[in-house]
């Protein structure tokens, strides 16, 4: 069995709030919420995606990426906790979603097969 360390292992938290005040603003919004996904974010909450990401390293390759794809107008913050610090975190009502109960610490989960 390997040996997670889950102080080294992160999750970064990625908090938006984009203006969606027209046709255009929208489009560009649509467009941030496709490449967010596509870099392997999840929702944790409306406008709450997280990461599970191995170490500083890799924290540095998601920030350059997400760098690129960032809007000019609106708020967007990161925060990277340690995977000990995040799997610590109260739920005053709710519950886990799927996603977090299936993947939790994991580095790496397999969902199925594409063929």
């Amino acid at each position: 069995m390997d040996y997670i360390n889950y102080y080294k292992q992160m999750r970064v938290l990625l908090i938006y709030d984009l203006p969606m005040e027209d046709e255009k603003s929208r489009k560009i919004y649509s467009k941030f919420h496709k490449d967010i996904i596509s870099l392997g974010f999840y929702m944790l909450q409306f406008s709450v995606y997280t990461k599970v990401i191995q170490n500083e390293t890799v924290f540095k390759q998601q920030y350059m990426k997400l760098e690129r794809i960032i809007p000019t107008k609106g708020n967007i913050m990161i925060l990277r906790v340690t995977e000990k610090q995040y799997q610590d975190m109260i739920y005053f009502t709710g519950e886990k979603n799927k996603f977090e109960m299936l993947v939790g610490g994991k580095e790496l989960v397999v969902f199925g097969d594409k063929e």
